[in-house]
């Protein structure tokens, strides 16, 4: 993981910065005093990075005159006041000026500065949840934002964000989109760096990375010395990890001047700790120690700790080479602590991988280097807690391969619910296939048989469909049969069963239906399907079909002489010329001038 989080909290803090950099328009020259208070409040806003001595004069030089101030110009000037104390590291002084800004100013844009400043700061306290709460409120404002700045510094603290969490997709989306808002003829340098902190979202970026050189020089030829020094100071960093220490001090020493004159704390705490590193590598222990016990000088009260692996990394190295290790002890254990700390959720395979290596390191320092009462106590609180994320480990596991088995029993089981309804559903119309048709009739004339209740079969067949398949193809065939399929479905009762039993034939079993009224039904199912209109091709056909009917009055209950009536039946409409119904009982009695048939009462 390296100085990962560290890197994130530098940029978070030099995005605090910057945040309401641009808001205040071009840089312009230093104004005499004036009562004008808002041209004292634009030009304290673009003064900032570039002459912050004449910017704490304005500032102070505008609390003088609360009385005339507007109130969109006093939320003007809290913001101010939340940046300069964002700038001294005093969060929880510039967290409650930004809280108020948010809730209360009436402009939507300076609700959403002062959102962006908070988003930053609730991210370098490791308020992430939130945060990214406030993230995605930010996200959405986007659109509705009118000033093409604000929409920039916006842009700007959603790219940090996403980044400290190691987002690199949407930290790049967010760092690129500054380039479209950036102020017209801007520089460059700000979407840059804010694109190679995205990129480092892994912090596996090497020294030699052209995005390295880019954002340096765009952010020096744009006098952005804050912005350039941050990749700058990561730049050593990674020349010291990479072996190349003597380049690392040689950028170090040629930052140094501008860094202590910018006197942005981060930044010079960071100079600090890195020449440490930087010497410590170069084999100078006694420079080494002093600058890393410089950069802890600066840091009583832990504010950044974030920033301090690398500080205790190189006093505990020293002090073990030393043959101080009590001291050297305890500064490993600074330094376990704020690696473990700085382990965000999204790194938690690397927080095992650590555990490993911190567990081995104190055992072998303890076996070789300290007493035996203070080897034995380390030992046994190492082991207890590898024995408690051990115990999580499994428990997370268990749950992991119980949900895992769960979850492949759910998708079996509607593999084999769609299985069935594949097996028993034609694939063309979505009706019952000619099996299952089969045995959906089987049980409905066993239940009428038993309740003594009349039921009727019909055999259908689509007359000259023949000719459509080979006049229009099989593909205006298939819609044909969709079209006639659907339709007969229309006419037919949920108690009812109807399937396809191959090519234009289909089957309906009427349950709880006597000869005359199955008749109706089907005498109305052949009319819909003569005055049915078909689109494209077909439209110009005239599509009918004849029809079979036998009912267990006649035939009895069983189903191979229903079907075989009702065959009949159907043969003998197509005699008759087809687009007809025929009964099987017929043939036996006389019909109405309507073609019904007469069944004795």
């Amino acid at each position: 993981m390296r100085l990962k989080l560290a890197w994130r909290r530098r940029l978070s803090c030099l995005g605090l910065v910057a945040a309401l950099f641009l808001c205040g328009g071009p840089l312009r020259a230093a104004m005499p005093p004036s009562v004008d208070v808002a041209a004292l409040l634009t030009q304290a806003q673009s003064l900032r990075t570039t002459d912050h001595a004449r910017f704490l004069q304005l500032l102070q030089q505008l609390h003088q005159h609360p009385e005339r101030l507007s109130t969109d110009q006093q939320w003007r000037l809290r913001l101010l006041d939340a940046w300069q104390a964002s700038f001294e590291g005093d969060y929880p002084k510039a967290e409650p000026l930004l809280r108020d800004v948010a809730a209360h100013a009436r402009d939507l844009d300076q609700r959403s500065l002062a959102n962006g400043m908070l988003l930053n700061m609730l991210a370098i306290q490791d308020k992430y949840e939130e945060a990214f709460t406030l993230a995605e409120q930010l996200a959405t404002t986007l659109p509705n934002l009118r000033d093409q700045h604000t929409t920039y510094v916006v842009l700007s603290q959603l790219s940090q964000l996403m980044a400290s969490a190691g987002q690199k997709e949407p930290a790049v989306g967010y760092a690129k989109q500054m380039e479209l808002f950036g102020p017209p003829g801007g520089s460059l340098c700000r979407p840059y760096v804010y694109l190679f902190g995205a990129l480092n979202a892994g912090d596996d970026l090497k020294p030699g990375d052209p995005i390295f050189r880019k954002a340096i020089d765009t952010c020096i030829a744009a006098k952005e010395p804050l912005y350039a020094e941050t990749v700058q100071l990561d730049l050593a960093r990674r020349q010291v990890d990479a072996g190349n220490s003597s380049d690392a001090l040689a950028l170090l020493k040629r930052i140094a001047p501008s860094v202590l004159a910018q006197d942005f704390k981060v930044h010079v705490y960071v100079l600090r700790s890195t020449l440490g590193y930087a010497y410590w590598a170069d084999g100078n222990a006694q420079q080494a120690r002093r600058w890393a016990l410089a950069a802890l000088a600066m840091d009583p009260d832990g504010d950044f700790e974030g920033q301090s692996e690398y500080t205790y990394r190189v006093l505990y190295e020293l002090e073990k080479q030393a043959g101080n290790y009590r001291a050297a002890l305890d500064y490993y254990r600074h330094y376990k602590n704020v690696k473990l700390r700085s382990v965000t959720d999204t790194q938690a395979i690397a927080l095992a991988y650590h555990t490993v290596h911190q567990q081995l390191a104190i055992r072998k320092l303890q076996l070789d280097e300290l007493s035996k009462q203070n080897r034995l106590l380390e030992l046994q609180q190492a082991l207890d807690r590898k024995a408690m994320e051990t115990s999580r480990l499994y428990f997370a596991l268990l749950l992991l391969v119980l949900a895992s088995i769960v979850y492949l029993l759910v998708r079996i089981k509607r593999s084999q619910l769609r299985f069935q309804k594949l097996a028993r559903r034609d694939s063309l119309t979505g009706i019952f296939n000619h099996q299952h048709f089969v045995s959906e009739a089987a049980r409905v004339l066993r239940y009428a048989e038993k309740s003594s209740r009349n039921a009727c079969v019909v055999l259908i067949d689509l007359d000259h469909f023949k000719r459509v398949n080979d006049t229009y193809g099989h593909a205006a065939g298939d819609a044909v049969l969709i079209r006639v399929a659907g339709l007969c479905q229309s006419h037919l009762r949920s108690i009812d069963v109807f399937g396809r039993l191959g090519g234009e034939e289909f089957g309906v079993v009427l349950a709880d239906c006597s000869l005359q009224v199955g008749w109706e039904i089907v005498e109305r199912m052949r009319e819909a399907l003569a005055s049915l209109a078909f689109d494209g091709e077909v439209s110009t056909e005239v599509i009918s079909a004849s029809f079979g009917l036998a009912s267990t009055e006649a035939s009895g209950y069983a189903l191979a002489t229903l079907m075989a009536n009702a065959d009949a039946a159907l043969y003998r409409a197509k005699d008759r010329g087809r687009n007809c119904v025929e009964t099987y009982v017929e043939f036996d009695r006389p019909r109405t001038a309507a073609g019904k048939p007469v069944v004795d009462a």
